[in-house]
């Protein structure tokens, strides 16, 4: 088993941003929130949401810096499928003053990762900043009734779904990690929805009730190809009647050589109930995951520059965390992946690669003299380049 990039000391400066900076961000904005939690459970998402949640958009809009970049992402996860549906804008990077750019990934894994990125013109797009209502051609995302609604279609129809998520956990909400010297990420995470509708892959349908869903939204200013990878993972229990949920981030430098920010988020029921930052946390991996060459890759013209076969994502991730008199250890063990390559903005020649990695999760420990124990679907993202 090996180590990854060294960690970053908790509170120390990283490129200006410390470690009690990064705990004040992430809890800070809802502490008062989860404080005052009661019975209104059900309000109090509908107003985080409402306000927290919103498209952001590009200050590019007005005037301001391009370079935007902006996501909503959930996975859902039920017996023998697990959907990716990701809304994503972003400033044309090639075509200056041409505005923003709208694209849908939509992902499903049952035997395998099946799925496709489609791009949609401006004029067949709604996008205003401030709501959480978008709409791509005909699929469409919003929040209404204390509920995200989502409908969405490739255009082949070889994949669909139609879905009303619930949230059951309070949103954590962190501005500005480091990304590099200059750039900055700020996203929410909602790490527990309950699902229901239903989901169409080929000539299967699945029909959904309470299946278990991850919800995160993300925007920032930078550049695909600049100095920075990051590893992102979800973890979800199969029984839900298991009150954890965990959600993992590591910010590092391209070659992996540093980390800059890293977390382990833990959830008990509705509430936040642990965080482990920077030094906290190690990371641990082992082996490589074997790549099937007929794996998919979005766009497929893209396979061309992947290397058939092969790929230095790991067999297995091993984050150990202690703090305080707690500890947690959360295992990853992948089992497929696709990939969706997008062109570097920094250099025309490179590519930077987002694995959608499916698996195993199995997480246990001790928080606050409480036994955690979660076994369940987890998915990691990882960038390389």
């Amino acid at each position: 088993m090996t180590a990854s990039a060294p960690s970053p000391a908790r509170g120390e400066q990283r490129d200006g941003v410390s470690g009690a900076q990064v705990q004040g961000e992430v809890n800070g904005e809802l502490k008062d929130e989860v404080d005052a939690l009661g019975v209104g459970l059900r309000a109090r998402v509908l107003e985080l949401v409402t306000r927290l949640d919103h498209l952001r958009g590009s200050p590019a809009r007005l005037g301001g810096p391009g370079e935007h970049k902006e996501w909503q992402h959930f996975l859902v996860h039920a017996p023998g499928l697990q959907l990716l549906i990701n809304f994503n804008v972003v400033d044309d990077a090639w075509t200056p003053g041409a505005g923003e750019v709208a694209r849908m990934i939509l992902l499903a894994r049952v035997d395998r990762w099946r799925g496709a990125a489609e791009r949609f013109p401006a004029a067949a797009c709604d996008l205003a900043p401030g709501r959480v209502d978008l709409s791509l051609g005909r699929n469409q995302l919003r929040f209404a009734g204390g509920r995200y609604h989502l409908d969405v279609a490739l255009r082949d129809g070889s994949l669909a779904a139609r879905l009303e998520l619930e949230p059951v956990t309070l949103p954590l909400i962190s501005h500005n990690q480091p990304l590099t010297r200059t750039r900055r990420l700020s996203w929410l995470f909602m790490p527990r929805l309950r699902a229901r509708g239903w989901v169409r892959v080929g000539d299967r349908r699945f029909e959904l009730a309470r299946a278990l869903a991850y919800h995160d939204h993300n925007w920032g200013r930078f550049r695909w190809g600049d100095d920075f990878t990051w590893e992102w993972a979800s973890a979800l229990p199969d029984d839900p009647a298991c009150p954890w949920s965990l959600v993992f981030w590591r910010l590092t430098d391209r070659a992996r050589a540093r980390a800059r920010a890293q977390g382990l988020f833990l959830w008990r029921g509705a509430l936040h109930r642990r965080s482990f930052l920077d030094r906290e946390l190690a990371v641990e991996t082992a082996g490589l995951l074997p790549v099937d060459e007929r794996g998919l890759v979005i766009p497929p013209v893209m396979r061309l520059l992947t290397t058939p076969g092969a790929s230095d994502i790991p067999g297995r991730v091993t984050l150990t965390a202690q703090a305080d008199g707690d500890a947690l250890e959360l295992e990853f063990t992948p089992h497929e992946l696709a990939r969706v390559a997008i062109p570097s903005e920094t250099a025309p020649e490179e590519t930077t690669l987002l694995h959608e990695v499916g698996g195993r999760a199995r997480a246990r420990g001790r928080v606050g003299g409480e036994l955690v124990e979660l076994e369940g679907p987890g998915v990691f993202e990882f960038i390389r380049h």
